[in-house]
């Protein structure tokens, strides 16, 4: 196959980079969920891996823990034996752990919810905030809301109870290592279960949320990928209305995908949409043209996130899916479909299963100025210069030595 190779000079007054490569990142697709069963819902949450929503329901007869894994099509409802607005899962939404007021116990599921145990009591803590490990290896209970704090770690699904340090954990990771934010949104961690710990950040002007593995960390502008040690503002702020203050956020594993949700100074000021990024906040998205007010969720990998906005009856649930690019091969034109990622089937569950609908919320891409003319293709820059190889008609990369 004969190639035709060609370089032609470009003007690059507004090109401050020597190297620029015309190309957005996929954007995501949010769908509304309706018909949830029961009506009067809250507290929405994503299994890390991205498969399995969860959402809490008022019902006169108790708490009602609902789960689904289509998409919020189907979903299984079981009664768990205290609330689990405030449960605390492993990556895969199968291990899940709560707790509730004046009791030194947790409640633990093995089976996403289906049925509890108790397990033993951990001397005397009350008001406990459980913790789990992605892993689920670890669980942690701390009596967060007295003066003199407790830490007890479990490593056998509560069997047993070991008392280490003094300081409760905000995020609990794999091997040992923990994550704890200070009132004065300072950030230390431990890497020997809560044993002893260390101050890593003192900067920090707001809270900072962090990844699933504790590796990124994003305050609303500014992020870190040191695991909350450097922190650099993104590329743009997101946007919001005017007397409008961050309020609640999320960060992928990689750092490249985050949201950021908003609260008006005062009752007059009007609401914010959620805002969402998936090139490391170099663009934003809305959720919808409406203002959000309520709890977001987001996956590990950042692929998926789950909010819920307003309140009774007029709550709006919706899920977030970044599209599955399409694999590349070197010098061809790729391969594979970009879609959704379909969430797996999850295990039967004994559950009472119910149906919901999802319809789709259109978002419009902004329009984006260009330095070149938009082909489809990938145009690099280097040094003034635009270097495109033609080969049997279509466009290919050369990348000028």
């Amino acid at each position: 196959m004969l190639s035709l190779i060609f370089a032609f000079a470009l003007s690059v007054s507004a090109i401050s980079s020597p190297l620029v490569r015309a190309e957005e990142s996929p954007r995501y697709t949010w769908k509304d969920i309706v018909g949830i069963p029961g009506g009067d819902i809250h507290s929405p949450r994503i299994s890390p891996d991205g498969l399995r929503l969860f959402v809490n329901q008022h019902t006169a007869g108790g708490e009602k823990l609902l789960t689904s894994v289509d998409n919020g099509a189907t979903w299984s409802v079981y009664s768990p034996p205290v609330s689990t607005s405030a449960m605390a899962m492993d990556r895969s939404g199968t291990k899940l752990v709560a707790s509730w007021f004046n009791q030194d116990f947790l409640y633990l599921s093995t089976n996403s919810g289906s049925s509890w145990t108790k397990t033993p009591s951990f001397a005397g803590i009350v008001n406990t905030l459980p913790r789990i490990s992605p892993d689920g290896s670890i669980l942690t209970a701390c009596n967060r809301y007295l003066q003199v704090k407790v830490l007890y770690v479990s490593m056998d699904n509560g069997a047993t109870w070991l008392q280490k340090g003094s300081e409760c954990p905000d995020y609990v990771l794999n091997d040992g290592k923990m994550i704890r934010i200070n009132s004065d949104n300072s950030i230390r961690r431990s890497n020997d279960y809560g044993l002893t710990w260390s101050t890593i950040n003192t900067d920090r002007s707001r809270r900072a949320a962090f990844s699933y593995d504790g590796q990124s960390a994003f305050d609303g502008e500014n992020v870190s990928l040191d695991g909350g040690v450097n922190w650099n503002p993104t590329p743009e702020v997101p946007p919001r209305s005017s007397n409008n203050n961050i309020y609640a956020k999320g960060i992928s594993n990689d750092g490249k995908r985050m949201f950021v949700t908003f609260i008006p100074a005062s009752p007059s000021d009007s609401e914010s949409p959620m805002m969402v990024s998936s090139d490391g906040g170099k663009t934003w998205q809305k959720w919808g043209d409406e203002g959000f007010r309520g709890i977001a969720d987001m996956s590990a990998d950042g692929s998926r996130i789950f909010a819920l906005s307003g309140d009774p009856p007029g709550v709006t649930t919706r899920l977030a899916t970044l599209p599955t690019p399409p694999s590349v091969t070197p010098g061809g034109a790729g391969s594979g479909t970009s879609g959704a990622a379909t969430p797996s089937t999850g295990s039967s569950s004994s559950g009472t299963s119910t149906t919901a609908a999802s319809s789709s919320t259109s978002n419009k891409k902004p329009e984006k100025p260009s330095n070149l003319a938009e082909t489809g293709n990938s145009i690099w820059l280097v040094s003034g210069l635009a270097v495109v190889a033609v080969v049997a008609g279509g466009l290919a990369l050369r990348k000028r030595p």
